[in-house]
């Protein structure tokens, strides 16, 4: 189960960064990131997913236990940046953030009146997260 768990993390870590870094449109967007917003969103997300999986890989008992306030605030950060203003309607700010960066990417949702739609990368992304989160919890609560 250890195993499993690090794998996840691993798995988050590295899709986040190569979707972050890699420009596979039009499954993401990043040719329409600055440098600045690409290296921020890199260096700031990729440090803060690294920190459980160092955690779990060495066994660093506050980094283990950090992991089980880092998943949660990764998930409400996605809720409070997708899916709020999915289901409830975006900011102008948002709004014209995603038609600059997102609205040209591949979307399976349905739309929810004129918001905007999470786009296929993010939805995988939320979704490893998380997993991650249930699959850390489990196994600090049950080992």
């Amino acid at each position: 189960m250890e195993a499993l768990v690090i794998v996840v993390q691993v798995l988050l870590l590295v899709f986040h960064q190569l979707t972050t870094l890699v420009d596979l449109y039009p499954f993401n967007n990043v040719r329409q990131y600055t440098l600045k917003e690409r290296v921020t969103e890199c260096m700031v997300n990729g440090t803060i997913m690294a920190m459980p999986v160092i955690g779990f890989a060495v066994h660093i008992q506050w980094l283990m236990i950090a992991s089980l306030i880092i998943y949660p605030a990764l998930l409400l950060g996605e809720y409070l940046n997708w899916w709020q203003h999915y289901f409830f309607g975006p900011s102008a700010a948002w709004q014209e953030t995603y038609n600059r960066l997102f609205k040209q990417t591949i979307i399976v949702l349905p739309p929810v009146k004129n918001h905007p739609v999470p786009n296929l990368e993010h939805c995988i992304l939320h979704g490893l997260t998380l997993v991650a989160t249930v699959i850390t919890y489990f196994y600090f609560f049950t080992a």
